[in-house]
C-alpha cells in the first residue's frame, strides 16, 4: 500500500471513531471508545516513524496514553 493509501486509510478511522462516539453516547460508549483506541494502535503504530508521519505519530500516542488513563479509571 502506497505512503498516501495508508494516510487515507488512518484519517477515515480516526473519523470512524469520532462518528462512532457520537452515535454511542450510552454507558457502553467507554468500552467502545476502548476497544477502537485499541484497534486503532494495533493497525497504525508499528514502523511509525515520527519523522516521516508526525501528524499519524502524534495521533497514534494520543490514543495510547488516552486508553492507559480510561483503562486506569474504575469502570
Amino acid at each position: 500500500m502506497s505512503e498516501a493509501n495508508q494516510q487515507v486509510q488512518f484519517w477515515n478511522y480516526v473519523l470512524q471513531v469520532a462518528e462512532t462516539l457520537e452515535a454511542n453516547s450510552d454507558a457502553n460508549a467507554k468500552a467502545v471508545l476502548l476497544e477502537q483506541l485499541s484497534t486503532l494502535q494495533e493497525a497504525f503504530s508499528e514502523d511509525l516513524d515520527p519523522v516521516d508521519n508526525y501528524e499519524t505519530f502524534v495521533v497514534v500516542k494520543l490514543c495510547a496514553a488516552i486508553q492507559r488513563v480510561l483503562s486506569e479509571e474504575p469502570a
